[in-house]
């Protein structure tokens, strides 16, 4: 009876705590939830302050936007028309403004290449405008830049004695050069190129400062050219009289028709 109650009471002496190893794995985990915790509320903390610093720097009030300069010379815009076209757009905080929006807006207008806008701290903005240089009218109702782009202008705003340049808005270039390369050619003999045309079946006519017209066809352009530039001189010579027009659409040669009191217009 003694001993047995002895061995009770020994049992109930026994230490009944957790293993060592599982007491550490356990607060380990406690600390790092902890830390987590932690870092979340810091994380938040730290969103909802940029959040909130975010806005505070793009409010107007903040950092307002104080002057628009426009660093360029115009010559065929006014600094008016760039304001008016920027109008309402210039409301928000300085680094609200929407860059992209401005510049898109500014080449939107008559006479606009490019433009460039950039921020100048404290509260400026700097505008520079690159404006077309018109190198002909085109179709009779736009402008051809000298950089082959077509657009559109207010012809009151056309500038004086452009040559008249015609085609497809896609073939513009082509028929910027083909003048180019014209012109050179017909002022070997005294001539001045003032329009040049190439209608839907791709054949090109020219118009000279004399009023004369040559039709220059579809092929061997160069080849047809060469051999009226050369062999004009000669047929000067012999008519003495001024050039209404000239076909030069013939595989071997062209033909020429002399301007006289019968007939003072080419056809």
């Amino acid at each position: 009876m003694n001993r047995r109650s002895s061995q009770r009471g020994a049992r109930a002496r026994r230490p009944r705590g957790v293993d060592p190893a599982v007491r550490a794995a356990r607060w380990a985990a406690v600390r790092r939830w902890a830390a987590r915790s932690a870092l979340a509320t810091v994380v938040a903390g730290a969103l909802a302050g940029g959040v909130w610093g975010t806005a505070w720097l793009m409010a107007p009030d903040t950092f307002p936007l104080e002057s628009v300069y426009f660093d360029s010379r115009l010559e065929h815009l006014r600094e008016a028309d760039l304001r008016e076209a920027l109008e309402g757009r210039l409301n928000d905080g300085f680094w609200a403004l929407d860059i992209d929006a401005i510049r898109a807006s500014l080449e939107e207008l008559p006479w606009v290449e490019a433009a460039a806008v950039r921020r100048i701290w404290p509260g400026h903005l700097r505008v520079q405008i690159r404006e077309h240089e018109a190198a002909a009218v085109w179709n009779d109702s736009a402008l051809l830049s000298t950089a082959g782009e077509v657009f559109q202008a207010a012809p009151e705003s056309w500038p004086a004695d452009l040559p008249e340049l015609a085609g497809p808005d896609e073939r513009a270039e082509e028929v910027a050069e083909r003048f180019l390369e014209l012109g050179v050619a017909m002022e070997r003999i005294g001539f001045a190129v003032t329009g040049l045309a190439m209608d839907a079946r791709e054949s090109w006519t020219a118009e000279l400062d004399t009023g004369a017209r040559i039709r220059l066809g579809r092929e061997d352009i160069n080849a047809r050219l060469q051999r009226f530039v050369s062999a004009y001189p000669g047929l000067v010579r012999e008519q003495d009289r001024e050039l209404a027009r000239a076909d030069l659409r013939y595989p071997n040669g062209f033909s020429v028709r002399w301007r006289d009191d019968d007939n003072n217009a080419p056809n």
